[in-house]
């Protein structure tokens, strides 16, 4: 089958939640890397599909673009909702879904959006220092939260679900897979489950080795 979705990412990066989330539902997906980068030379094809210079973007069949890596989620969920990366309507396990979904993408996540390129946000030495370590140790109180309420041996309990793939990739961003051994057991061996999962493993070793 030949793929007519088109996924701008960067390895290491958020497109590797998307690129998973793909796998899981056996849809064919054009995998096209990017370096985000002010001084990229492939940045502005990136810019091109996505104004704001993130990834993941994902071009659909249709030529339009798609950004936002949660909104993907739904959207490969429609087109295979087999694959399970969403509970089902009336499933009672769709509602913490949404919940966790939601709390990852607006709350942690902002916490690299600013933390990794301080610069960006506060031209003085000293402040960008201050917003880098700040935003870390916020992002450490809120991964304390979500290890007070995941289950076991998923995020959700029983069942996999797109929410164990976010934790796969962003465990092993800062802090790093060390801090979560220590501090929060539960979210590293959701990762680790996760990241062993047939069809996942490949794309995570393609993108973390």
């Amino acid at each position: 089958m030949t793929a007519n979705h088109r996924l701008l990412g960067c390895q290491g990066c958020g497109s590797a939640i998307v690129e998973c989330a793909f796998a899981l539902a056996a849809i064919p997906l054009e995998y096209v890397e990017v370096d985000y980068s002010a001084a990229s030379p492939t940045r502005e094809r990136l810019l091109a599909v996505n104004p704001l210079g993130q990834v993941p973007a994902l071009v659909l069949p249709d030529g339009s673009v798609m950004t936002e890596s949660l909104a993907m989620i739904h959207y490969v969920n429609d087109l295979a909702p087999g694959a399970g990366l969403i509970p089902e309507k009336g499933d009672a396990l769709r509602a913490p879904f949404y919940r966790w979904a939601v709390f990852i993408v607006a709350a942690l996540y902002p916490t690299w959006t600013y933390g990794d390129e301080p610069a960006k946000w506060v031209e003085d030495t000293q402040g960008a220092k201050q917003l880098r370590e700040s935003t870390d140790e916020h992002r450490k109180r809120l991964w304390l939260q979500v290890e007070e309420a995941v289950g076991t041996p998923h995020f959700l309990g029983s069942r996999m679900t797109a929410l164990d793939l976010y934790v796969a990739s962003m465990t092993r961003w800062r802090p790093g897979k060390a801090w979560f051994a220590k501090n929060a057991p539960r979210l590293a061996a959701i990762a680790q489950n996760a990241s062993a999962t047939a069809k996942v493993a490949d794309v995570m070793k393609r993108n973390f080795g």
